[in-house]
């Protein structure tokens, strides 16, 4: 699904967990035990029963008192990587479909890449067992090919995801349930707060979450004019209207208004918001991810 230059990009690149990660294997991420390795954490005290391995001498010499040195311990972290995949995702031009399915297969590579335990999905709820290490990068991948843009799925289909690890969760979508864009700003601003219990409960089972929204240039400026009927690629609702020059600028509010939603309600739980479009090539996505602090140069 990608290149081998996108690979070599993604090569200088790793993802960044805002919180220390406790895995069920060792890896590459903080975790918030303590454990023997190279780099040091910090002291404290001696209690009964702790290993006499990690006491410092040294310092027990100048303190008489026993203390532990302790290590950083490193470990897998677990991230979920959710696809939006309902019928919208197939519009655009260029299709967002294209661009989201290489986003989440970017994501992937770079999990299991630091040995994370990676799970693909879809928001509609088919989703891959987990995966660990570069041998689950084609695994992850050929599931990805498979899926199709059809139906529907919003913020309910999130609250239907049970993970009970901590970890990073990344929902990769359009957002564009009814009403995001087309009902005003006002509408637009409730369909983004739709999200707002499904991600306060990933948050509840410390998950954090990050909602990467890709919409397609010709969605974030409609240049159609005139007459036209509209149809509802999901629930087959049609309307017909008039575009103006007015009607072009309140669609483009209440997109910024549904934009500025999602990012609010993603602050709200201290997780991430990042957008890109369907034409961004992979090193602008990913520069989007910088920006947001959900990706850093290795």
């Amino acid at each position: 699904m990608l290149t081998t230059g996108e690979l070599a990009l993604l090569g200088r690149l790793d993802l960044v967990y805002r919180r220390p990660q406790s895995g069920l294997y060792s890896g590459e991420r903080r975790s918030p035990r303590s454990a023997r390795s190279p780099e040091f954490s910090d002291f404290r005290p001696y209690v009964h029963g702790d290993d006499f391995r990690q006491v410092d001498w040294r310092a027990y010499a100048r303190l008489e008192r026993l203390v532990l040195r302790l290590y950083v311990a490193e470990e897998e972290a677990c991230l979920n990587l959710l696809l939006d995949t309902s019928a919208s995702m197939g519009l655009g031009q260029p299709p967002k479909w294209g661009a989201a399915r290489r986003l989440v297969a970017a994501l992937a590579f770079l999990g299991l890449a630091a040995m994370d335990r990676v799970q693909v999905g879809t928001l509609g709820g088919a989703r891959l067992p987990p995966l660990r290490g570069r041998d689950g990068v084609s695994r992850a991948w050929a599931f990805l090919e498979r899926l199709e843009p059809e139906g529907r799925a919003g913020p309910e289909d999130l609250r239907r995801q049970r993970w009970t690890r901590p970890g990073l969760t990344v929902v990769v979508s359009d957002f564009l349930a009814d009403g995001a864009s087309a009902g005003g700003v006002e509408a637009a601003e409730a369909a983004a707060g739709a999200w707002a219990v499904p991600l306060a409960e990933l948050a509840s089972r410390r998950q954090e979450a990050v909602l990467w929204q890709v919409l397609a240039p010709d969605e974030e400026r409609p240049v159609v004019s005139g007459d036209v009927r509209l149809v509802d690629v999901e629930s087959g609702a049609a309307r017909e209207l008039t575009i103006t020059p007015g009607l072009v600028d309140e669609y483009t509010r209440a997109l910024a208004a549904h934009r500025e939603g999602l990012a609010r309600v993603t602050r709200a739980v201290a997780g991430r918001f990042a957008h890109s479009t369907s034409a961004d090539d992979l090193e602008a996505m990913m520069l989007s991810g910088l920006r947001v602090g959900l990706v850093k140069r290795g």
